[in-house]
């Protein structure tokens, strides 16, 4: 039996979530920053938007692949340091470079081809780094937490964390872009626009949280009376078995296509549909998770009184309505207030899928221990990945072909309005799949 974390190491464990998703507000931007809106004054567009989004997805698809083969190589990892640190401790490196390649093209605005090329090559690495870094230590949760409540208490200090680095990174990220507009000096270092001091940001602080949180975990030791692994089919096989997997990852890839789509159309809407700066469509992002930040005290106890299966449902079906009614911000005497309130509502929901989410699959992992006698808890964070990874792909490549086909500035932004009811729907789709899902 492992013995539980105490406050200290569950911090530091948690603290991860702080490296993984200070990345994510700036990565949702990577489509504005290589096909800006072309009525943004100055604005240099080294790609085409839709060759964005196919160039983006490209990157995710590799990865999808990339998340059970890391996922297998985990459980059957066997080192002094353990399965899963390993890959965090050598990944990162390689993560934050990637990122930061992002962020830096070398290519101008006539180099197309090149360009092009650069970018699906950078961003498939870095997604093959953060998959090689982010599934082990996910896996690493259900492993070193064995009770429900634990899994919970320290799933929310990780949601906690997610938020804090969500929140502060879309508060800074939209007014910081919208001041570089057209290049500027910062301690003497010229940069041509607002995204690159804030890669150089993210990537030191993604650096230093990925390593706090492995410092003080350590794995529970291999043993010689362990399990065998399954080979690389067997395991895929196993895990498409467990018949508590494909109705929570089928869902939640459908719905995650819902939600990327409008994430990527949040810098856009900013401009096009509030007639205001980027600073003022990031503020909005920063609101959904201030308000899932208030809401977290709420999920532990909704989910003791009506079970985690129902709340996470709830959750599901509220987000989906939210992101229908995003086009009332085009008709609304008052569009800001209404992007925010409709941003404020979103949060609740919001908070409790990123908490319940990891719960959940860690149930679905126990199930399948207690099925075959098998510990795979990487395995199935990769065969979760494999699904979800391509949503995440899916979204921003549907999202700039809205853009290209329907228009995605103030004169013509119906592609961007378009962008919250196609959500909704696919929100909705997924609602209605997790209601086979079997686990209370």
């Amino acid at each position: 039996m492992t013995e539980p974390l105490g406050r200290g190491r569950s911090l530091a464990y948690a603290s991860g979530s702080l490296g993984s998703d200070a990345l994510a507000p700036i990565l949702s931007w990577l489509p504005y920053l290589y096909a800006p809106p072309a009525d943004l004054p100055g604005a240099v567009a080294l790609l085409p938007a839709a060759s964005v989004g196919a160039l983006l997805f490209v990157g995710r698809f590799v990865d999808g692949f990339a998340e059970p083969i890391v996922g297998w190589a985990s459980d059957r990892a066997h080192t002094r340091f353990g399965r899963r640190i390993p890959f965090v401790l050598f990944g990162t490196p390689v993560l934050v470079c990637a990122f930061l390649a992002l962020f830096f093209p070398p290519f101008g605005p006539e180099q197309h081809a090149a360009t092009g090329l650069y970018l699906a090559l950078v961003n498939t690495i870095f997604w093959c780094a953060f998959t090689a870094v982010v599934a082990p230590y996910l896996a690493l949760l259900p492993e070193i937490a064995t009770s429900s409540e634990e899994r919970t208490r320290i799933s929310t200090l990780m949601t906690a964390f997610s938020i804090l680095a969500i929140i502060g990174g879309n508060l800074v990220l939209g007014a910081i872009v919208a001041r570089f507009q057209g290049g500027r000096a910062l301690c003497g270092v010229h940069f041509a626009n607002g995204f690159e001091p804030q890669a150089l940001a993210i990537a030191a602080l993604a650096f230093g949280f990925f390593y706090l949180s492995i410092a003080f975990v350590r794995e529970r030791p291999h043993t010689d009376g362990d399990p065998p692994h399954l080979p690389f089919r067997a395991a895929v096989t196993e895990s498409f078995r467990n018949p508590a997997f494909l109705p929570l990852v089928i869902p939640l890839s459908v719905f995650l296509i819902g939600v990327n789509i409008v994430v990527t159309s949040v810098p856009y809407l900013g401009r096009a549909i509030l007639h205001a700066s980027e600073a003022e469509a990031s503020y909005g992002t920063a609101a959904v998770y201030v308000s899932a930040g208030v809401s977290l005290p709420l999920v532990g106890r909704a989910a003791a009184r009506f079970g985690k299966k129902r709340v996470y449902s709830a959750a599901l079906l509220a987000m989906a309505l939210v992101f229908a009614a995003v086009p009332l911000v085009a008709v609304s005497p008052r569009p800001t207030a209404t992007y925010l309130g409709l941003m404020v509502l979103l949060g609740v929901p919001v908070g409790a899928l990123l908490v319940l989410g990891r719960v959940l699959i860690s149930d679905v992992i126990d199930a399948d221990f207690a099925r075959t006698g098998l510990r795979r808890e990487a395995m199935y964070f990769g065969m979760q990945g494999l699904m979800t990874k391509v949503s995440f792909g899916v979204g921003p490549l549907l999202a700039t072909q809205l853009f290209a086909h329907f228009g995605n500035t103030a004169d013509q932004p119906l592609g961007i309005l378009l962008c919250g009811p196609v959500a909704g729907v696919l929100g909705f789709a997924g609602w209605l799949a997790f209601r086979r899902y079997p686990l209370a």
